[in-house]
């Protein structure tokens, strides 16, 4: 999902690891997944997480703020699942294992993106998504829905951090957003017209340049 973000980003000297959570052996845990992922970086770098990325970099920032000298949370929110949201999230595995893969993406996909958007870019992230495996994205709902809640962690992130969403995210909506940017002390938001809730795949280009002014201006 991050094909348009590794070479723009690499062209201007930020090298980019883009891990596959949560992978083939699939953990439910965020605190795992953070691990994972220290375990494959060294010294400072920048959490840049679209939604459930969002999440893992809260939980990073919790276990190695120390290593963040900024981050990008884009289209994600710092509350944890309400009751209604932890039960849809059971109706969803439950889905997943009784009738498979395509009936959970027919449910999904009108949320994660814009009205109108290219039908071609939603096949495209269907493909993506069509590649794992059930259990993984069992243990990815699983892991959403029993995330910790991070509204307190928002004042305790004192890096700069870019706060990017779509106006039409149906999912994490530009008040999520706005929210977090009241919250956090050094906060800048960058709202994209016209993109749903996967905005770096729908608006490729207004993305890397927002994450790209935002590391520049460091």
């Amino acid at each position: 999902m991050w094909e348009a973000q590794e070479p723009a980003f690499e062209a201007e000297g930020y090298p980019v690891l883009a891990p596959n959570l949560p992978g083939r052996e699939p953990e439910t845990s965020f605190g795992v997944w953070v691990e994972r992922v220290l375990g494959v970086v060294d010294g400072p770098f920048v959490p840049v997480g679209i939604s459930m990325g969002g999440y893992l970099a809260f939980e990073l920032w919790r276990q190695a703020g120390e290593r963040i000298p900024a981050l990008v949370l884009a289209d994600t929110r710092a509350g944890a699942d309400t009751l209604e949201a932890r039960e849809a999230r059971g109706e969803q595995i439950l889905l997943l294992g009784e009738a498979g893969f395509d009936p959970f993406w027919e449910g999904l996909a009108p949320k994660l993106f814009a009205p109108g958007a290219d039908p071609d870019l939603v096949e495209r992230a269907r493909a993506i998504a069509a590649e794992q495996p059930i259990t993984g994205l069992v243990a990815a709902l699983e892991a959403l829905r029993d995330r910790p809640d991070s509204r307190e962690t928002l004042q305790t992130i004192d890096s700069p951090a870019l706060v990017l969403v779509g106006t039409e995210d149906a999912l994490t909506p530009p008040s999520e957003s706005e929210a977090m940017v009241a919250a956090l002390p050094r906060a800048r938001l960058v709202t994209l017209p016209g993109a749903g809730h996967l905005t770096a795949l729908e608006r490729p280009e207004e993305f890397n340049q927002a994450v790209l002014d935002f590391l520049a201006g460091m």
